[in-house]
């Protein structure tokens, strides 16, 4: 399993809109055509900074092609444009790997408790 962060601003102002574009959209299939499987999302707010976290067990560029497809992902990040302090294009894979890329946090440690005996 693979954890990754992604972060953007939104504009003062919006985070109640955003707060609810991002809590009520349909989740995407879960599982990309190579087998990669998205395991969670996971989304933080404080003010106008939002942290999405993603855990997949996979390849990441399939995880980013796959999501810039699914319909509920496309109308998401269209309504969520409007918010959003720094354009991108998430309309095809290309514009989709650009903003990871670019808002991709750097993954610094991960630690994980010992099973219980």
């Amino acid at each position: 399993m693979q954890r990754y962060a992604i972060t953007f601003q939104i504009k003062p102002g919006t985070e109640t809109a955003v707060r609810e574009l991002l809590s009520s959209y349909a989740p995407p299939e879960w599982e990309t055509p190579d087998g990669t499987r998205l395991l969670s999302t996971s989304i933080f707010m404080k003010g106008t900074t939002v942290i999405r976290v993603i855990e997949i067990d996979g390849s990441l560029p399939s995880v980013m092609a796959h999501l810039s497809g699914q319909p509920s992902i496309r109308k998401l990040e269209r309504e969520l444009d409007a918010y959003l302090t720094v354009p991108r294009d998430m309309s095809d894979p290309e514009g989709a790997r650009a903003f990871f890329l670019s808002a991709l946090m750097d993954h610094v440690t991960t630690r994980v408790a010992e099973p219980v005996q």
